[in-house]
């Protein structure tokens, strides 16, 4: 069975209907509710390894012994580079930059910012093609840079080949500038590091985002005239910290796993920071995990350093593998049919999101990227 397949048919029992109509969003649905035991199948390959550190930041990497084909996708990076996607503000679309068609707003977000403040434009909306003929991943989190500000993706997305103009969710990662940059975004080749990233996917706050940049560039001493994030965590002091966390983890990582693996491959990581477990990403396949590993890594290492403190002693495997397991709580399902389906499960202590890449109308597919956040 391939990853992904227990899941979509527990969560297709919990909704009680599959979705329809490839650009007509289903409202979401929220219940309260504890997953039946073969949710848990599509992750019982998943193992935790022993953790790799290096100063307060702990990596836990996560093997599967499943080999899942994720070749059919496009990374933003990948199809950025090739111009096959792109990227421009809202106002652009009447201004020629992006074929004149009418652009989607998928998914809507709630924030505290007033887009009619900025003619045409805004803080938290973009607008994507995908003229290639592959679906493109987006992952909560990735930086684009350009237009009048930067932003990070809301929230993880799968855009289909050959799209409409879709309106993207986004938050700015660059709070002093309203002006005009490059007309078209281009990947920064970064994803923000947790504490950003939870504030955009899980509490879809502006002024959240803001508030963690700053502190950000004040943890690490470092600062910027547009308060731009990129700006921060690429200024030399802050190269200069991340790099004695970042290249010792590379370095072990790779010998460790040469070791461990067995046939297996690596496909994820659980974080803990200080000895408290933070974060997972995990992957459908080792080729996937790969294409996003070294900006994880460094978000992972940028978390570190915006969190200085005295670690406690590291969780056991135990305790990182139910970290990574546990999915009790209230669900919310977002869909596309044939397209795909974004999972959100929220409970005291975690928080979880689930993207998978949906398979024509049968409304069965693949799990692409699995995301868990501690919480208060």
């Amino acid at each position: 069975m391939k990853p992904g397949k227990a899941f979509i048919r527990a969560v297709i029992a919990l909704t009680g209907a599959a979705m329809a109509g490839l650009w007509a969003m289903k409202p979401s649905t929220a219940f309260e509710a504890v997953p039946p035991a073969d949710v848990e199948s599509f992750r019982e390959s998943w193992r935790v390894l022993d953790p790799i550190t290096a100063r307060n930041l702990a990596i836990y990497p996560v093997v599967s012994d499943l080999k899942a084909d994720t070749s059919e996708f496009l990374t933003l990076d990948a199809g950025v580079a090739s111009g096959e996607v792109r990227i421009a503000e809202r106002g652009a679309l009447e201004n020629g930059m992006i074929r004149r068609r009418t652009a989607r707003r998928w998914p809507p977000v709630e924030t505290d910012v007033a887009p009619s403040a900025y003619q045409g434009a805004s803080v938290n909306e973009l607008v994507l093609v995908n003229d290639s003929s592959r679906p493109l991943i987006l992952l909560s989190g990735e930086v684009v840079s350009g237009g009048k500000q930067n932003r990070i993706i809301g929230m993880d997305l799968i855009v289909p080949p050959k799209s409409e103009p879709v309106s993207l969710t986004v938050f700015c990662v660059e709070h002093g500038r309203w002006s005009s940059g490059p007309a078209a975004f281009g990947s920064a080749g970064a994803i923000a590091h947790p504490g950003i990233r939870a504030e955009a996917e899980f509490s879809k706050n502006q002024s959240g985002v803001w508030d963690k940049v700053g502190g950000t560039g004040a943890a690490m001493g470092v600062g910027s005239p547009t308060g731009s994030y990129m700006d921060m965590v690429t200024s030399s002091m802050a190269e200069r910290a991340r790099k004695a966390v970042e290249l010792p983890i590379e370095r072990e990582f790779e010998q460790k796993l040469r070791e461990a693996l067995r046939g297996r491959g690596v496909v994820g990581a659980v974080v803990a920071i200080n000895g408290q477990l933070v974060w997972s990403d995990v992957f459908s396949s080792a080729a996937l995990f790969r294409e996003y590993w070294p900006k994880l890594l460094r978000s992972y290492a940028v978390e570190a350093q915006s969190q200085p403190g005295v670690s406690k002693p590291l969780p056991g495997l135990k305790e990182a593998q139910a970290f990574l397991e546990a999915v009790h709580g209230q669900v919310t399902v977002e869909s596309r049919a044939g397209v795909y389906r974004r999972t959100e499960i929220a409970s005291t202590g975690f928080q979880v999101e689930a993207l998978e890449a949906l398979e024509g109308k049968a409304d069965s597919g693949l799990l692409i990227h699995y995301n868990k956040m501690a919480r208060d």
